[in-house]
């Protein structure tokens, strides 16, 4: 805290001197040019505002306008290169100014306040919606899991074919807990900004590629296709997060879009970005659910029953690690079904370095 306090205080220092310097500059050459101190006191009442707005407090604007009015009767006001205080009119441009600075910076604080206190109610509400979304997904596979279990307990002479459905059953709702607990432990930690991304030049058809051997692993019946270009695209990445945002993109279609097509990713090139697309043809996206897909309070309202335990969470961190990657990720209906996508800054070959870590 101490060491931020620090970093704060001398940041605001320099930019107040220099754009009282750059002030100065412009103030001096408005006077070269027409000789009317009217001018420069402007000049310097417009810095000060914006030393006011970029700074934190009150301090630097009060520092600021003192300074100024300082400057204008050292530099623009006869006798040139001497300061006398007792000139006519001086005292009201001092408090003139100094008024401004201190009504800007009071304005300015007090918006910063407001900024501060809206930012930490939405992230209130998002983390009651995130909650929710949690409690709503981890309730319907322990439900399961306690209801398979006393079937078996209380059925000891259970026939074997009705006991492994329910071993089955057991198993995947496991699996899937592990899966959700594992999702946000991951959003724990790159939300908590103490996490670092330690990436490496990979070729994304590799990523890809695995992520669909993954899937088809648990889920052996998926049409997943394939389609890449020719070329080969470079990313600077964390497989591993890379391959869970593909596999949760990918889970999410088989289990939820009912697509009646093989469910397409696709690689592409857009503006110096390498373009990976997962799309299905099923119902496509609700437009009412549209803008809470990526914020972790999307509900799947499929009815099937694998359906109830939702796939907000697992959207929500996609868009994280993807974001982390200094990335976009979007979605969109298409005519046929839903496409979620994402995009990576995408790197050339030659310039591959060991291992980047990128803090976030």
């Amino acid at each position: 805290m101490k060491g931020k306090k620090e970093q704060s205080f001398g940041r605001d220092c320099l930019l107040t001197i220099a754009l009282l310097v750059l002030a100065t500059l412009i103030a001096y050459a408005f006077f070269v040019m027409s000789q009317l101190t009217t001018n420069i006191a402007i000049v310097y009442v417009m810095f000060i505002v914006l030393i006011a707005r970029y700074t934190s407090g009150y301090l630097w604007g009060c520092i600021a306008s003192v300074v100024a009015v300082i400057a204008i009767n050292y530099f623009f006001s006869e006798p040139i290169m001497e300061l006398n205080f007792m000139k006519d009119g001086y005292p009201i441009t001092f408090l003139g100014i100094f008024g401004i600075s201190l009504i800007t910076g009071t304005t300015t604080a007090h918006l910063k306040e407001h900024q501060r206190m809206l930012l930490e109610s939405e992230r209130e509400k998002m983390r009651a919606n995130l909650l929710r979304s949690i409690s709503h997904d981890l309730r319907t596979p322990l439900t399961g899991i306690i209801g398979a279990s006393q079937a078996c307990l209380e059925n000891p002479d259970m026939d074997r074919k009705e006991l492994e459905q329910m071993l089955r059953s057991i198993c995947e709702d496991s699996n899937w807990l592990l899966d959700m607990v594992e999702n946000l432990l991951s959003i724990t930690r790159i939300g908590s900004g103490e996490n670092l991304v330690k990436t490496s030049l990979e070729p994304i058809e590799e990523i890809l590629s695995e992520s669909i051997q993954r899937v088809k692993k648990r889920y052996p019946m998926a049409d997943i296709r394939l389609e890449l270009p020719e070329a080969i695209f470079m990313v600077a990445v964390d497989s591993i997060l890379i391959i869970q945002v593909v596999m949760n993109l990918l889970e999410n279609a088989v289990k939820y879009s009912g697509s009646t097509e093989p469910i397409v990713v696709a690689v592409g090139e857009r503006d110096g970005w390498v373009l990976v697309s997962v799309r299905d043809f099923g119902r496509g996206i609700p437009t009412e659910q549209r803008k809470h897909l990526f914020d972790g309070t999307y509900i799947c309202t499929d009815n099937r029953s694998d359906a109830k335990r939702g796939m907000g969470i697992g959207l929500s961190l996609c868009k994280t690690i993807i974001e982390a990657h200094g990335g976009k990720i979007g979605e969109k209906n298409h005519t046929k079904g839903a496409e979620i996508y994402f995009l990576l800054p995408m790197e050339d070959e030659e310039d591959e370095s060991e291992n980047t870590d990128t803090d976030y």
